[in-house]
């Protein structure tokens, strides 16, 4: 058995912080900024959750965007705050549904509209890549998806490139990846 010393922490004056490393740029590999479901959990959400309850649930959490399960959970689709938003609530207000019955299934995006990236076309691309394929999109958040194994692998968001890149970010405005891309134009 070895005998581990222990030291005196008085030269000691920082702690080092994932960001210190971070030195993703636009040719990093798309493995820099793709959240994968495989090492990290997926925010999930059910469909018959209350709409006003999954905004308020996504505030506290800093989130915005959740995948929508069913109650065996099965893929269904995304609410994002844009979907949540006070416009879409009065739309719906006007459907005749009432305020505090309206659910995310009411409000989200169905997996039938939605696209997303092959897990298998990201394996030689680089941010830049997908930051100029999805300018045209104006989204915040893409799924990322492993047809192989027919399931959702994980989701590229627009907000954790701009974090990874050192991007100044203004909290209260959803990132886009058209906002991204003309935050780093200069740069391509």
């Amino acid at each position: 058995m070895k005998n581990l010393q222990l030291i005196n922490l008085e030269a000691v004056d920082n702690i080092i912080y994932p960001e210190s490393y971070d030195q993703t740029t636009l040719f990093s590999p798309v493995t820099h900024i793709f959240t994968d479901f495989k090492y990290v959990k997926p925010l999930i959400i059910e469909a018959d959750t209350l709409a006003m309850d999954a905004l308020n649930l996504m505030a506290k959490a800093h989130v915005q965007m959740k995948i929508v399960v069913s109650e065996n959970n099965d893929f269904l689709g995304i609410i994002s705050t844009k979907e949540l938003s006070e416009q879409s609530m009065v739309t719906e207000v006007a459907k005749g549904i009432e305020r505090e019955e309206i659910l995310v299934r009411d409000m989200m995006l169905s997996r039938l509209t939605l696209q997303a990236f092959d897990l298998d076309s990201l394996q030689y691309a680089n941010v830049r890549d997908v930051i100029t394929s999805l300018k045209s999109y104006n989204m915040s958040h893409c799924l990322v998806v492993d047809r192989e194994h027919h399931h959702i692998r994980g989701v590229i968001s627009s907000s954790d490139i701009a974090r990874k890149l050192h991007l100044p970010i203004v909290v209260n405005t959803k990132m886009s990846f058209k906002m991204l891309f003309e935050a780093i134009s200069d740069k391509i």
